[in-house]
């Protein structure tokens, strides 16, 4: 008796000896699964993209349940249905799956990638839903020995399915409820964590994005010298970029407001400027206007500056404007080119059509038929033509002595028979060309038909010299035009259009001396010519 109660003594107490043995490992397992968690949290607070955060949720998952493999799957959804891409993998390499197919919406994953609740198996073979689904009745030849089976899905606050966690192990019955208690909650820190990853990821391309976009936009700017600004329309606070700051004058570190804005406006215009910015703010219409500025320097520049008022308040204003500036002083000054270009032209057309009916009214009345009109006009109509292509070829900007010399005696066959003397060329105004160039061709026209151009053994001497200033108007050009192996000349009964043309003409247009000496041996004509009327 006393024999069995010591064996039932003993015997308790193993018993107690054991219970308290595995409270204290269950204990043990417990605060270590505590750390762990408590470490995997840290992990993924501390995580900077997906990819690594997901990561370490599989890892603390297979380290909690103890699985031997786990994975993540993303959940996406194309035009075919359903699809699941691996995202990581944890106790296994990436190889082990690479051969198969990723999971689909089967019997088995459904309810976690449609995060309809856990699925726990002590042995998922057994399970009625595996091997439901064609063309394979089971898991592929190859895959990894999945018995025990755990899959929890990864839902948002929203309830958006992210995806599903997927532990496995080749025993059966090594998930409790525990580990699907530990999961759960994983996977609830998971989905928020990934969900902020995410936004911070989305945020830095948004504003990776923007930055992008500014660039673009500033060096699309700069490449085509717009500046930009921009205005409060409450507080008058003006902002300007480097570029809008050059268009007033302005280097990058000057100080540049909307008073100094304003006064650097042209006082002429300075009022139209205001008067466009205030209709802007207060109706809304468009900001677009040209005006002058002063420079710092005292340059005076064109800008051109458009803009528009935004972000409407309350009250039914405008809070700010913005636009931009271009300086557009180089086209203005074209543009100002440009008529004074057209003015001239019209001078000149119109001078030139007095010309030619100046022309065709004196040789009228010095010629006895039509075709000798016709002869002696259409010569003086060449003469001028050539005078006036010499004025194009240089840009209407002048030409010098000898080239007017050069041009209009370039129609004769007898040019070569006329020499030059003189020390050294002279340039001549446009208006100076046109009246020396028609009294070349009279010269010369003449001594073509009556004088030493008309007979083979004449030539013509032409001699230019400048001299001093002796009667208190300035130096003058002393040209001398001489004819000699010609027939005898005598004075004219009556003065023809050539004659009219060098005494009067020349007079007229230059204030010029001529002397025209009718010797036996030849014409000499004699011109004196100020300086002053000959000079570009």
């Amino acid at each position: 008796m006393v024999k069995a109660m010591g064996r039932v003594e003993e015997d308790g107490f193993e018993s107690l000896v054991a219970r308290l043995a595995a409270a204290e490992e269950a204990l043990a397992e417990e605060v270590r699964r505590s750390r762990a968690l408590n470490r995997i949290a840290e992990a993924i607070g501390a995580g900077h993209d997906a990819g690594s955060l997901v990561q370490t949720v599989v890892d603390g998952g297979v380290e909690l349940t103890g699985a031997q493999f786990g994975a993540f799957f993303y959940n996406v959804v194309d035009e075919a249905g359903e699809s699941f891409m691996l995202y990581s993998l944890s106790g296994a390499p990436r190889a082990a799956f690479e051969a198969f197919p990723m999971p689909r919406n089967t019997a088995v994953f459904a309810p976690t990638f449609n995060g309809e609740g856990v699925v726990r198996s002590d042995d998922i073979t057994q399970d009625p839903r595996y091997g439901r689904n064609a063309p394979r009745r089971g898991m592929p030849e190859g895959h990894l020995p999945v018995r025990s089976y755990l899959a929890v899905p990864v839902i948002t606050r929203e309830g958006t399915v992210l995806g599903g966690l997927f532990f496995g192990h080749s025993m059966t019955g090594r998930f409790d409820a525990r580990a699907e208690t530990l999961l759960v909650g994983l996977a609830a820190q998971a989905a928020v964590s990934i969900e902020s990853v995410r936004a911070q990821e989305a945020a830095r391309a948004e504003l990776a994005q923007r930055r992008d976009a500014e660039e673009r936009l500033k060096f699309a700017l700069d490449s085509g010298g717009l500046g930009s600004w921009e205005l409060d329309v409450e507080t008058r606070a003006y902002l300007a970029s480097d570029i809008c700051k050059a268009n007033y004058g302005r280097g990058p570190d000057d100080d540049f407001g909307f008073a100094d804005l304003v006064a650097s406006v042209h006082p002429g215009d300075r009022a139209r400027m205001t008067a466009a910015i205030e209709d802007a703010i207060l109706h809304g219409a468009e900001y677009d206007i040209e005006y002058r500025v002063r420079t710092p320097d005292g340059d005076t520049r064109w800008v051109h500056a458009r803009g528009r008022a935004a972000q409407t308040a309350d009250h039914g204003g405008a809070r700010r404007m913005a636009g931009v500036s271009l300086d557009v002083t180089e086209r203005k000054r074209a543009e100002e080119r440009q008529r004074l270009l057209v003015n001239e032209l019209n001078h000149r057309v119109k001078n030139t059509l007095v010309s030619v009916q100046s022309i065709a009214s004196q040789t009228l009345r010095t010629t006895e038929t039509p075709e000798a009109f016709r002869d002696a006009f259409e010569g003086r109509i060449m003469a001028l033509s050539h005078t006036h292509n010499l004025l194009t070829e240089q840009n209407w900007e002048g030409a010098s002595l000898r080239e007017i010399f050069d041009f209009e005696l370039e129609a004769f066959a007898a040019r070569d028979r006329i020499g030059f003397d003189y020390v050294r060329d002279l340039q001549l105004s446009p208006k100076a060309t046109v009246a020396l160039g028609m009294a070349v061709h009279e010269l010369a026209t003449n001594a073509l038909k009556y004088g030493a151009l008309s007979v083979p053994d004449g030539a013509v001497r032409v001699v230019w010299a400048l001299e001093p200033d002796e009667t208190g108007d300035g130096p003058h050009l002393r040209l001398t035009w001489t004819e000699q192996g010609g027939p005898p000349v005598a004075p004219p009964t009556r003065h023809g259009f050539g004659v009219r043309l060098l005494e009067k003409g020349l007079a007229g247009e230059l204030s010029a001396q001529v002397n025209l000496a009718y010797d036996s041996l030849g014409l000499v004509c004699t011109m004196r010519l100020p300086i002053r009327a000959l000079e570009p």
